[in-house]
């Protein structure tokens, strides 16, 4: 099966961002303006790029780089191509030629960070996603993989990275094609060795297409045009999360990462909190959907604190940081917890935590209080948590060598 679309209704990191976080494996095959590109991923990670535009192969590659020279590049193709089952020509290097198995794989990492980002200036064409494991779909069996990593790249990374480098040179008004540079082509084509001495990456070809916004909104809660309720998402979730991660992504927003996140929280539960994890404890910042009486809601939830070393809900979300549906316990924070929200007990809660640099810094309590029913679907407000958790990374990273650079 293959999902289909194109690059102007859903781009480049919004596919990233979804193949990363359903640890798929497959290859996307991009097409525009007779360019064309293939990403090749193993359970969410990048392991294989190559571009049309960059037609330098993996050999030539590592002998301009000094990898190896061509001597022994000849020797350790032509000992890949008598093998029924070929592996890696960077195991075979290394077994067979003494050649550092780290150095090809930085290589490796290089040219396919490079190709991947070029990608990101190519803002209209189509996509395909064709589902299945690497060595099992047409572009990898005749091929001796020459370029595919052991240890794939951090795809989350990729898309973050892809679209802040697009971002600048929008804002200094440079072309996006960063992959037209003539010079460049220029100097790969020049130092390329003959087509025979390594083989070229065969064209892919899938099967029949599907449509891309049908079969992922089927993967992510939503059954074709059946009517949305607790169990599913409605209609139009996949553009509603496009369009709030490109609102997260947008410069203007500053600091309103957790008002973004409560907002799209709302489309999923009637009431939600956001919880700020600091060294000792747990402390309430923001909400929506809970009303008081006697009091402002906002200001009983800044009074919120729940030890982060003491039994309660949240102990399990701290410790995996993943997402979690869960009942409250007869414990001494859960029921402080539950008085602190009304006093009455929902029917199901959902957490989601906000991961950056390695750990929680924020958590969202969502519920459907006043209804007792559970907590709907939520992979798209996952989604979203997962891409605003390294947002608040990146911008953690940038205020620190702001500040480095100031010193």
């Amino acid at each position: 099966m293959s999902l289909v679309g194109n690059l102007e209704d859903l781009g480049l990191g919004d596919i990233l961002q979804i193949v990363s976080l359903s640890r798929k494996s497959g290859v996307l095959a991009l097409k525009s303006r007779n360019r064309e590109g293939k990403v090749v991923f193993l359970h969410g990670k990048v392991i294989h790029a190559t571009s049309s535009v960059f037609p330098e192969n993996f050999g030539s590659l590592l002998v301009r780089r000094s990898v190896v020279d061509v001597e022994t590049l000849k020797g350790a193709l032509a000992l890949q191509g008598k093998m029924a089952d070929p592996p890696l020509l960077g195991v075979i290097l290394a077994q067979n030629f003494g050649i550092s198995a780290e150095s090809v794989e930085a290589v490796a990492r290089e040219q396919i960070e490079r190709i991947i980002y070029s990608f990101f200036g190519w803002s209209e064409g189509s996509f395909a996603f064709e589902l299945g494991e690497p060595d099992q779909l047409s572009v990898c069996k005749l091929n001796p993989m020459q370029r595919f990593l052991q240890q794939g790249l951090n795809t989350q990374w990729l898309a973050i990275e892809g679209s802040r480098i697009i971002d600048e040179k929008r804002h200094r008004g440079e072309s996006l094609d960063v992959q037209t540079d003539l010079a460049l082509l220029a100097e790969t084509q020049m130092r390329q060795p003959p087509s025979e001495d390594v083989e070229a990456i065969p064209e892919f070809t899938g099967p029949a297409a599907y449509d891309f916004a049908a079969d992922l909104l089927e993967e992510i809660g939503e059954q074709g045009g059946a009517s949305a309720g607790a169990a599913g998402l409605e209609p139009g979730a996949l553009k509603q999360l496009k369009g709030m991660v490109q609102e997260l992504n947008s410069p203007a927003l500053g600091g309103g990462i957790i008002l973004l996140v409560l907002r799209f929280a709302s489309e999923f539960m009637n009431r939600a909190v956001i919880f700020i994890v600091k060294e000792k404890e747990i402390v309430g910042l923001g909400q929506f959907g809970i009303e008081f009486d006697e009091e402002s809601a906002d200001a009983r939830i800044r009074k919120m604190r729940i030890p982060v070393d003491e039994p309660s809900i949240f102990n399990e979300v701290l410790s995996e940081m993943i997402p979690k549906r869960v009942g409250l316990e007869d414990c001494r924070w859960d029921n402080y917890l539950k008085q602190s929200l009304g006093g009455e007990e929902p029917e199901e809660i959902f957490l989601g935590p906000l991961v950056s640099e390695g750990r929680v810094v924020a958590v969202l309590y969502g519920d459907n209080l006043p209804q007792k029913v559970p907590v709907g679907e939520t992979e798209a407000l996952e989604i979203f948590l997962t891409h605003a958790g390294l947002t608040m990374e990146k911008a953690l990273l940038e205020q620190k060598l702001r500040k480095q650079l100031s010193n």
